[in-house]
């Protein structure tokens, strides 16, 4: 591209208007910005605050739920009810089985052993 340092300057009269300057942001939307993040940071807390108060509740829940009979129970449905009916290789669902048999009898071996204490 070419300039011609000949070519005559715009007269004022055709010179496009000045632009306005761009406010700053703060006086803009800053107060709108911060009164949406104070009402987040307000629910947000409401939000915790209930999830803590429901975390304390524990109605239902027993000791037994977490003992070693149900843990038992729930390994032997897996590996009753669960573990022939999982879509995978033959070598994958005997692995579960043996891994998951093993744990059965581990368990079994500890409870003796506990119980052996307990009497002694």
């Amino acid at each position: 591209m070419r300039i011609d340092p000949g070519a005559p300057l715009p007269t004022t009269a055709e010179r496009t208007p000045a632009v306005d300057s761009v406010q700053p942001t703060k006086a803009r939307q800053g107060g709108r910005f911060e009164a949406v993040l104070g009402q987040r940071a307000v629910s947000a807390r409401r939000s915790l605050r209930a999830e803590v108060e429901q975390s304390g509740l524990v109605e239902g829940m027993t000791a037994e739920l977490f003992g070693s009979r149900r843990s038992m129970e729930i390994l032997e449905y897996v590996l009753d009810n669960v573990i022939p009916t999982l879509d995978a290789e033959p070598e994958i669902k005997a692995l579960a089985h043996e891994l998951i048999s093993e744990e059965i009898a581990l368990r079994s071996l500890l409870e003796e052993q506990r119980a052996q204490v307990i009497e002694s």
